[in-house]
């Protein structure tokens, strides 16, 4: 039985090209239409569907409310899973995934440019 995947934060900086794993930024299609969860998810290949569940239950466990300047510039904004894979994102697919994970969550209709940066972040709903 496999043990479930667990994630740590890290900086931007500190994922080189020598780093193990892979960026899972990498195997979607990051720039697609602002959506939900399942749509979101549905873009990857199902063998790293797992993965970003671990990344999607991390942030909303964290309440991860975030742009992606603060994903790149903070020094804890990279999700590393246990197994060495990783998501380093550009603002924009940064954007994308958390909007759908919060649209998810709370019901919202948030698009990439909500949590594209620190500065253009929407009031936090209350949860529903």
């Amino acid at each position: 039985m496999k043990s479930p995947l667990t994630i740590t934060w890290q900086s931007y900086d500190s994922i080189t090209p020598d780093t193990p794993g892979f960026n899972l930024e990498d195997f979607g299609e990051p720039y697609g239409i602002d959506t939900n969860w399942p749509a979101y998810l549905a873009q990857y290949p199902t063998e790293w569907h797992a993965h970003l569940e671990a990344i999607r239950q991390a942030i909303v466990e964290n309440e991860v409310w975030a742009g992606g300047d603060w994903h790149q510039y903070s020094p804890n904004g990279v999700p590393v899973l246990s197994d060495g894979h990783f998501m380093t994102c550009t603002w924009r697919s940064w954007g994308g995934m958390l909007a759908a994970i919060w649209n998810s969550e709370l019901g919202q209709r948030f698009t990439y440019m909500d949590f594209y940066m620190e500065g253009r972040l929407p009031p936090r709903p209350e949860k529903r």
